[in-house]
């Protein structure tokens, strides 16, 4: 299993000027950084390759940033340059040396529709951009994960059932599951449960807390049952911390303290967990 952590603990913005955080966490001992694509512009692959210099692996996630890049549009137009968008992100994660690119990428964030049922044409229109971002980073043997998030982040896919379900629509082989504590809170009954649902298809998780602080400090989660569950399916691939500075959207309030205290107790309650669930890190 691999041990990582998202650069959102040392603030929203990662360019250029930003490259020191990939020293801290080589520092910290992590496997792997999650970088953000949001900026995509301001995202220089070769000068982050050469920082990463090959001793931590790297991997890539994201939202889709402006409306007019929806995926899920009536517009065939927007569609479009979503698409050209998403393969921006892959040509840039392949550019990197990462092999996983995952995140809220499959449908337009906190986009507003109507009441009831998603329309099926809103599955449709994603499910086909997705399956062509697919099909082009499979030439660069990247995987693409769809990450599940609260009701309140996207309207599409909320749990770990609508993420398979989604999978299903797209039908590529490059596809699994990213799961997130913090969404989860929201949307699934039980942690264990949703976790045996994804089963092997899960191959990306995010460790939060309920309040995206510090995992391991609250009593909502159930960590003990999540172990279990991450025992049972065998997960052994990307156990990532995602905490958000307070220069991220929406967060009004200190979560996590100071970005490495945050990482190093993370980590540290990851490896106690792993050890009493008898998972081996590497």
């Amino acid at each position: 299993m691999k041990i990582g952590i998202h650069t959102y603990a040392w603030g929203s913005h990662f360019g250029n000027d930003t490259l020191y955080i990939i020293d801290k966490c080589k520092e910290l001992g992590f496997d792997f950084i999650e970088l953000p694509l949001m900026e995509i512009d301001a995202f220089d692959p070769a000068a982050v390759k050469d920082r990463l210099d090959g001793a931590i692996e790297p991997t890539c996630s994201t939202i889709i940033p402006n409306p007019d890049w929806d995926i899920g549009s009536d517009d065939p137009e927007k569609r479009k340059r979503g698409i050209a968008f998403l393969k921006r992100c892959i040509d840039a994660t392949a550019a990197v040396g990462a092999t996983m690119f995952s995140g809220n990428s499959y449908v337009m964030a906190k986009k507003e529709l109507p009441n009831g049922p998603i329309p099926q044409k809103e599955w449709d229109y994603c499910a086909a951009a997705v399956r062509e971002a697919a099909r082009y980073a499979q030439d660069f043997g990247i995987t693409i994960g769809i990450e599940a998030a609260n009701r309140f982040a996207n309207h599409l896919v909320n749990t770990a059932e609508q993420a398979l379900h989604f999978i299903d629509l797209v039908g590529e082989p490059n596809l699994i599951v990213h799961l997130d504590t913090f969404h989860m809170c929201y949307e699934e009954r039980s942690f264990y449960d949703a976790i045996i649902k994804a089963g092997s298809k899960l191959k990306y998780f995010h460790m939060c807390g309920n309040d995206r602080g510090k995992p391991g400090e609250d009593d909502i989660i159930d960590w003990d049952a999540v172990f279990r569950a991450l025992k049972r399916v065998g997960f052994d691939d990307y156990l990532g911390f995602e905490g958000f500075d307070m220069t991220c959207r929406a967060t009004r309030r200190d979560l996590i303290g100071k970005p490495e205290d945050f990482a190093r107790d993370s980590m540290a309650f990851a490896m106690q967990m792993m050890e009493k669930y008898g998972m081996k890190r590497g």
